[in-house]
């Protein structure tokens, strides 16, 4: 007599995907050490086996590296320099921590030039938009004054230099992980959503995902772009046609930092 055994798929894939939002959430060396974790149990399933596919390696693999990146400790460092320098006030003679902080700020952005170039092309890249947040750091330590010392300003803007940072190193791992959501969701007859692609395309933000059995494509134009929509809208089209299935008008109540705030989540 044998005993079935019941696998609760939707409950290891729940788990699955809530690890892959921790990751997108907080890029860190811990929450990919759990994305790794809740990989490795997600189940068999009767028709196929993700622990063997080669997907499966591949993403642990990606996940691996991004957790031992050593870009992670000279980020940190980073914005400890930063704060060091932020203690003390600017003056003509230099200090020690001035030089280290400036340094470690540049070369934190040649690693972004290296790891994505044509960033005019790349809006969307996540090294673009920490080579962004970097160059805005750099100009702030390089203009500080004893008059106006910034310091508030430069320790935000090198902390978000840093998460800015710990995303670009994630994301590989981090879209290679939603991918396989997908994918595990189809072999256990679940209902799968696929990962964000997006891109920007003139004037506006487009990006594209699977729901379901379906492929949708979304359009974002901020305000002053379309006649009729003074604050801006988003359409939903379904994959292969041009016709909107809906069209959502934003409101004086969307503020811009909201808007960069989505689109940098993408």
């Amino acid at each position: 007599m044998t005993t079935a055994v019941t696998v609760d798929y939707r409950t290891a894939l729940l788990s699955f995907r809530a690890a892959i939002r921790a990751v997108r959430q907080s890029p860190e060396p811990s929450t990919l050490a759990e994305l790794s974790r809740a990989t490795l149990q997600l189940p068999e399933s009767p028709s196929s086996a993700p622990g063997d596919d080669e997907k499966h390696v591949a993403l642990l693999r990606a996940l691996e590296f991004a957790q031992e990146s050593q870009l992670f400790p000279r980020i940190a460092h980073m914005v400890t320099t930063v704060e060091d320098l932020s203690r003390l006030v600017p003056s003509w003679t230099p200090h020690p921590y001035a030089a280290e902080a400036t340094a470690n700020v540049v070369r934190l952005l040649a690693v972004c030039h290296e790891r994505q170039a044509d960033m005019e092309e790349h809006q969307l890249s996540p090294w673009t938009r920490a080579a962004e947040a970097g160059t805005r750091l750099l100009g702030i330590i390089l203009r500080r004054t004893d008059k106006r010392p910034a310091d508030a300003l430069m320790v935000r803007t090198a902390e978000e230099f840093a998460e800015r940072m710990r995303a670009a190193v994630a994301e590989t791992a981090s879209k290679m992980a939603a991918q396989f959501a997908e994918y595990a969701a189809r072999v256990y007859g679940l209902f799968p959503i696929g990962l964000r692609l997006a891109r920007v395309n003139g004037g506006y933000v487009e990006w594209s995902r699977v729901i379901g059995s379906t492929r949708y494509h979304f359009e974002l134009a901020e305000g002053g772009w379309i006649e009729g929509f003074p604050h801006g809208r988003v359409i939903v089209r379904r994959s292969g046609s041009h016709k909107p299935i809906r069209a959502f008008a934003l409101t004086a109540r969307t503020s811009r930092k909201a808007i960069a705030r989505f689109v940098s989540s993408l």
